[in-house]
Order: C-alpha cells, then sequence, then structure tokens
C-alpha cells in the first residue's frame, strides 16, 4: 500500500504542483480536463483533473482543481502533509523552501523530544508538518 496525499485547488494545482516539483524534485505528469473530456469553456479546458508528482517510489503528491459542478473544497482545511527526515540540515532546507511566500507556523527549531519540528503553511494554503531526528 502506498500512501498518497490528494490535494485540491481552485485554479491552483499546475502551479503548485511546479512549485512542489521546484522544491522536491521528480517527475511531474498532468492531465487537463480539456483532454480527457469535450468542454466549451477555455477556463474549465486548463484545469487540472489529475496530476501527480512522482519524487520516487513512496513519495508522491497528487492534486487537482475543482471543476465546475464538482463538490467545492476549502484548501488546506482537511489535509496536511507530513514530511520526516533523518537529515536535519535537508529539513531545514525544505522548511525554508516552502515557507517562500507561505506563513511559517511553529518555527523549525530542537523540541524537548530531541528532534526538530516546524509547520508551515505554504503560498497555496498547504500545511506541512515537518520533523528531523537531530
Amino acid at each position: 500500500m502506498k500512501f498518497l496525499p490528494y490535494l485540491s485547488f481552485h485554479g491552483q494545482a499546475n502551479d503548485a504542483l511546479k512549485f512542489y516539483q521546484s522544491v522536491f524534485g521528480g517527475h511531474l505528469d498532468i492531465q487537463r480536463a480539456g483532454e480527457l473530456f469535450s468542454t466549451n469553456d477555455n477556463k474549465t479546458a486548463i484545469l487540472v483533473v489529475h496530476g501527480v508528482l512522482t519524487i520516487d517510489e513512496d513519495f508522491h503528491i497528487t492534486a487537482l482543481d475543482v471543476i465546475p459542478g464538482a463538490p467545492d473544497v476549502q484548501p488546506g482545511a482537511t489535509v496536511s502533509m507530513g514530511l520526516h527526515f533523518d537529515d536535519a540540515k535537508q529539513a531545514t532546507d525544505i522548511y525554508s523552501q516552502l515557507s517562500k511566500n507561505g506563513q511559517r507556523v511553529i518555527d523549525f527549531t530542537p523540541k524537548d523530544w530531541g528532534g526538530l519540528f516546524g509547520i508551515v503553511t505554504d503560498q497555496f494554503g498547504v500545511r506541512w508538518n515537518i520533523d528531523a531526528t537531530a
């Protein structure tokens, strides 16, 4: 079994996936509404209906845009991404990159349990819980 977090956006899925690719690397595959079904609305045609960023075999981020007529969502309200690192420098770098144009909710600092921990909400409203072994 693989855990594939699925993020929903209002027209920002493409930009969000490209941003995450700039942070984590990986291969990006995007299918747009206009490729999968007929629509006369150009704004709908460019929306992402299925986007997958494959970082490695155990780390994928999937995303979509809410298509008109589909149930609405509140971005970031029900999903947070959790990242654990054995390398504190790598964790610090990722925390810093994700916080660009975002909001640092909890600074990435040493905690009582001996590790490092922080929470950041990125520029797309997605919350990331990041921890590392000290």
